[in-house]
């Protein structure tokens, strides 16, 4: 099995604190349980659309300095709802072959339905697409 150095990140833009602390706790539960290294986590009460959003690019840039080489959410729209924010995202973690790891949802399904998964494809000639499947629990 890869070890995984992990980065938990939770999202919400409702006003509700606790809910969102509740959020990152189940993913790094998660975490513990798979047995990963969480190496670092962060929540942001921000809207799904935007993209300059600092807890973001903080976790961002532990991939790109390779001090984290997996991504946990609970599902993919907690990174964006935007569909253009999202693809950046992802292509940003395909390009530092960083794993994104959903815990609550089909990581490949969520793709599929949103159309990433083949733009994501067009892109595996330079750089594999890495994910971890949803365990069943």
């Amino acid at each position: 099995m890869k070890e995984y150095k992990v980065w938990a990140f939770a999202r919400s833009a409702a006003q509700n604190l606790p809910a969102l602390e509740e959020q990152l706790a189940e993913v790094m539960r998660e975490a513990d349980r798979r047995g990963y290294i969480i190496v670092n986590s962060c929540m942001e009460q921000k809207y799904g659309t935007e993209f300059w959003r600092p807890d973001l690019f903080a976790m961002l840039t532990a991939v790109q300095q390779g001090r984290v080489n997996a991504v946990m959410v609970q599902s993919l729209d907690r990174l964006s709802h935007d569909i253009a924010t999202l693809y950046r995202i992802l292509r940003f973690l395909q390009n530092y072959g960083a794993v994104l790891i959903t815990t609550e949802t089909n990581l490949r399904y969520e793709l599929f339905l949103t159309g990433l998964d083949a733009r994501l494809l067009r892109r595996h000639n330079r750089k594999p697409i890495y994910y971890v499947e949803c365990e069943e629990r």
